[in-house]
């Protein structure tokens, strides 16, 4: 039977009040705001990836096999890259976890991923450029160096979390 209104606005007001649970609270409101981002960006990229088509189709039609390579390995970055955002370490620990996050790898952790935010928007927006210009392997090759690092950038999100601030 689900708990009259009333009722869990009391409970709400009772545990703001209570020493430690507003905090814990916080969190998990921030572990679920952490996961939604990275479940944004994620689907970002992905539809960053969905113009990779185009190019292949342009390539084939024009006969130009060799951008196809290139076209190949950014999609794979950008599938792995894709990857890791959605698996990544949620963006706090929880009430139990051995390993605590605190305010401080927190705001580390909103500040690496606003950069990763801008970082997502460039290289979706820089694909979707390229179908634009045409299949150009220098092009392709230039946004998959910038999908490589930003990859590497995701890899290094985790970095935040193994050595928390004491």
């Amino acid at each position: 039977m689900p708990m009259p209104v009333s009722e869990k606005r009391f409970l709400e007001r009772l545990a703001e009040c209570l020493p430690g649970v507003r905090g814990y609270r916080d969190r998990e409101s921030r572990r679920e705001t952490d996961r939604r981002l990275r479940e944004y960006l994620a689907r970002r990229l992905d539809e960053g990836r969905r113009p990779l088509d185009e190019i292949r189709r342009a390539c084939v039609a024009r006969g130009e096999l060799g951008p196809l390579d290139a076209v190949g390995r950014l999609d794979r970055v950008l599938q792995k890259t894709t990857a890791a955002l959605r698996y990544a370490e949620a963006g706090y620990s929880g009430f139990f976890d051995s390993v605590k996050i605190g305010e401080p790898e927190l705001e580390r952790l909103y500040a690496y991923d606003e950069a990763l935010l801008g970082e997502v928007h460039g290289v979706a927006d820089a694909v979707r450029s390229a179908v634009a210009a045409g299949p150009d392997g220098k092009v392709l090759a230039e946004i998959e160096r910038r999908a490589a690092e930003l990859d590497e950038r995701v890899a290094r999100r985790k970095e935040i979390f193994d050595a928390p601030v004491a």
